[in-house]
């Protein structure tokens, strides 16, 4: 992991910085705080100061447990454990690093730390929270923050650092008339749920039932619904009716770079409060609990799914080409959706909460005209389920755990799906081994657009577009970087064919991202780092390309 400043490349912002430069105290380090220093700041939480590990350490030697060994070997691949594990990543990659520490090595095989935490605050309170931020302060340390790891840009993993982590913090309250704080006098609650910051979305999605709403989350069971998935934005499968998790924001609450405990909303801290709303990452403090609106249960919910496979290159390109082109029909009629393939298949999955036949006949014509192409085998069709939960326990998962997959990504208006076909088909044939997939599909709701500090592409994006690379825990570092850099160059041609204007999906997209100020933010890059200098001047929270950081991880 090697550190550099972005911002050198970004001249125009220079008088925007604070110019503070922390020393940034890891694990090894001379400045590193001694164990007695360590041991009074744990008394002084309680005793929830924790040394944290990759997750596959209890295997070997030097600490090794035998059943603890037996339970990490039996859920390697859980999310529900890995989340609820201090060390562990839902992608290898951003727990071991460049390390070695493999569940099926032997015990004597090396365990190195990898980018996991030296130490982390295992919280239960804000008070614990705020203790932590004032020591991480005082005492100069490298601050990282952790809820489930989930992250796809290594956010939340940092070697030698110190952790907050915020997983335990559970906590649902439903509201049948919300107000934020400092609302002008006679203004109407709304229904709405505040949830605490170690809620995932499984767990919310249960409880909503029992109270027969909706809220706008996540496509996976285990992802923290009140933090990075937040900050970033958060797509779902309900933003056609009702835009991206942080449209739905109602209220923040979070402990500040200073160590305060403060509400966010639109009426006491609007510029604070619109950063947090997309900004990204951890940039902006440890958010506690974030209050969402919550929405009335559809009738019930409509399914539709198309597969096709060929066994040529030239037909796969013609199918690949006619979907593209099919999307944006499909998402002006309502739908959501999802999709993966490979050389000769696509899988491709829509929703649509109370979804007609008639409406489904209609966006899905130009998907039955591939399934009737020479050399295609195709399977189109649609069904229904009475509820959104319903809907929830058969398709919502969590992909891509225990893997080191990567995504490069880009947000792809109808214009270039319609008219820049052809550049996105050559992408896909020139790096073949490298993995298709539509994240989100779906023209999004974006009334709160310029309310919030998500890329603006999200007004006229259809899909978020993904070619991701994949390699073996035990691959050699040689080909590791290989992959890496293909990524990047995918990075390159991506911002070629979607040209200046275009952006990603933070969440999802390439960790090495060259140009991620504009890739990720547009032109609200520089309305950010004002923010930024203003609620973090001694730049204590940063984190792998967010906002203002001079933490950088490169291939």
């Amino acid at each position: 992991m090697k550190y550099s400043n972005p911002l050198f490349a970004l001249p125009l912002l220079l008088p925007l910085i604070s110019g503070y430069h922390r020393q940034r105290c890891a694990f090894g380090d001379s400045c590193w705080p001694s164990p007695e220093q360590w041991a009074s700041f744990n008394s002084s939480i309680s005793g929830r100061l924790i040394i944290s590990l990759p997750s596959a350490a209890v295997c070997h030697r030097e600490h090794y447990d035998a059943q603890l060994c037996q339970t990490a070997t039996s859920n390697w691949t859980n999310s529900f454990w890995r989340t609820s594990q201090p060390g562990a990543y839902a992608a290898i990659v951003w727990e071991l690093g460049q390390d070695q520490c493999f569940i099926n090595t032997t015990i004597d095989a090396p365990c190195g730390p990898g980018l996991v935490a030296h130490y982390s605050v295992a919280a239960q309170d804000v008070t614990d929270i705020q203790a932590a931020v004032k020591f991480a302060d005082h005492k100069d340390l490298y601050l990282v923050i952790k809820n489930t790891g989930h992250d796809h840009l290594g956010r939340s993993s940092g070697k030698g650092a110190f952790s907050i982590w915020t997983h335990n913090l559970k906590g649902r309250e439903w509201h049948n008339a919300f107000v934020p704080k400092g609302s002008p006098n006679g203004r109407t609650g709304i229904p709405a749920v505040t949830l605490q910051a170690g809620e995932q979305w499984l767990d919310v999605y249960r409880d909503a039932a029992e109270h027969n709403v909706t809220v706008v989350g996540g496509q996976a069971r285990t992802v923290g619904a009140a933090g990075g998935w937040a900050t970033g934005g958060g797509h779902s499968p309900l933003a056609h009716f009702y835009g991206l998790g942080v449209d739905n924001i109602l209220e923040v609450n979070l402990v500040t770079p200073l160590g305060e405990y403060k509400t966010l909303n639109k009426y006491n801290d609007p510029q604070y409060f619109y950063a947090v709303r997309g900004g990204g990452g951890s940039a902006w403090g440890v958010i506690t609990s974030i209050t969402y609106k919550t929405h009335p249960n559809p009738s019930h919910v409509q399914v539709g799914f198309a597969q096709f496979t060929t066994t040529s290159n030239s037909s796969f390109r013609t199918v690949l080409s006619h979907a593209f082109k099919a999307l944006p029909r499909i998402t002006d009629a309502g739908y959501t959706g999802y999709g993966a393939g490979d050389s000769g298949y696509l899988g491709l999955i829509f929703i649509q909460p109370n979804g007609t036949d008639e409406t489904f006949r209609s966006a899905f014509a130009p998907l039955y005209e591939i399934a009737n192409m020479t050399n295609v085998t195709g399977q189109i069709g649609s069904f229904d389920f009475p509820t959104w939960m319903d809907y929830l326990n058969t398709f919502l998962q969590d992909p891509n755990i225990a893997t080191n997959v990567m995504d490069t990504s880009r947000l792809l208006t109808a214009n270039v799906l319609l008219n820049q076909t052809e550049e996105l088909l050559d992408l896909v044939q020139d790096y073949p081994e490298m993995g298709l997939g539509f994240n989100f599909i779906g023209k999004v709701n974006s009334a709160e657009r310029d309310n919030t500090a998500v890329h603006d592409i999200w007004k006229h994006s259809r899909a978020l577009f993904t070619m991701s690379v994949d390699w073996r825990d035990d691959a050699p570092e040689a080909e590791k970087k290989r992959l890496k850099l293909q990524a990047v160059e995918v990075s390159g041609r991506f911002a070629e064919i979607v040209g200046p204007d275009g952006g990603t999906y933070i969440n999802e997209a390439n960790p090495y991202e060259p140009n991620w100020q504009e890739t990720f933010w547009g032109e609200k890059y520089e309305r950010l780092m004002r923010i930024k200098r203003v609620v973090d001047p001694t730049n204590l929270f940063v984190c792998n390309r967010c906002v203002g950081t001079d933490i950088i991880y490169n291939p």
